[in-house]
């Protein structure tokens, strides 16, 4: 991803690929932005390839507000005087990133975990995003993809493309990380039976190369499908004897030869107890009280 190359999907959709994949939709050279990359040294590069061809950036439209999508808003929003758009409850966390870590972390967040990989630099909304509203002159169709993050979106243009944010992960970073973030199982289970059903020419996730034809898309959907149940069925041999949630984590972290740092903690924390919720509201475990710690325990 050094020099940021710009790759044409079809007519008038591009992506920058990389860790994170970037959008671009084209239209009379107003340039309609999918994220915006995971630091100011990204959006520089966004930049100079907007301006090197003449374009204009209109608006960066980000999916969600995890600071890998969100790190270059401030410099192009600076450098360009652009809006942001966002949906309604991812927009307090891009206007004040100060939130993730605290989210992920549950309360005042620890030094460790306040770098840009959790804490991007702040930007203004100006737009707010609802799934169903078109994207005024632009074409562009708002999606609802949530699931992985509070309130996470994609976007489809014109050409048949689908920008899908973090509703799938690649193959590659399934089995090496085996644990990636949710914040509602359910939800982002429905997500993946609706990228699954859909019949667009081509589906970006931010991380994971372009999908194209039915059976390529299946095949990545299952990928992420099977992890997540085999991760319940984890969890619920874990849980056949009563565990915390840090026990829990502990376990998990043995099963799959993870290693931990502060960043990891938290979102894989976090994630835990989104299956916990899940498993939970599927009667499949339950909470016991013991000795002042809330333990779990398969039912």
């Amino acid at each position: 991803m050094a020099d940021f190359s710009l790759e044409q999907l079809g007519g008038k959709t591009y992506y920058i690929p990389g860790p994170v994949n970037i959008g671009l939709y084209v239209d009379k050279g107003n340039v309609y932005l999918i994220d915006s990359g995971n630091d100011k040294d990204a959006g520089r590069k966004v930049g100079k390839i907007i301006r090197e061809r003449g374009w204009h950036l209109e608006i960066i439209l980000n999916t969600h507000s995890n600071a890998d999508h969100i790190g270059g808003n401030r410099f192009l929003q600076k450098s360009f005087s652009c809006r942001i758009g966002a949906s309604e409850k991812e927009k307090p966390f891009i206007e004040h990133p100060e939130f993730e870590p605290m989210f992920l972390w549950g309360g005042y967040p620890h030094r460790k975990i306040e770098h840009k990989f959790l804490q991007a630099q702040p930007s203004q909304v100006t737009d707010v995003l609802a799934v169903g509203k078109p994207l005024e002159g632009s074409g562009l169709e708002i999606v609802g993809l949530p699931g992985h993050f509070i309130d996470m979106i994609g976007f489809r243009t014109p050409d048949g493309i689908l920008f899908a944010a973090d509703a799938l992960f690649s193959g590659h970073i399934i089995n090496k990380y085996h644990i990636f973030y949710l914040f509602d199982v359910e939800q982002f289970l429905n997500t993946l039976d609706y990228l699954d059903h859909c019949t667009d020419r081509i589906i970006v996730p931010s991380h994971a190369l372009p999908a194209e034809k039915p059976e390529n898309i299946h095949t990545l959907v299952e990928i992420n499908r099977n992890k997540i149940t085999e991760i319940c069925h984890v969890i619920e041999d874990i849980c056949r004897e009563p565990r915390s949630p840090d026990e829990i984590i502990a376990d998990i972290c043995s099963w799959y030869h993870l290693e931990m740092s502060s960043a990891q903690y938290v979102l894989i924390g976090s994630t835990v107890r989104s299956y916990l919720g899940y498993l939970d509201k599927k009667e499949r475990i339950k909470t016991i009280p013991e000795a002042y710690i809330m333990k779990w325990l398969t039912l």
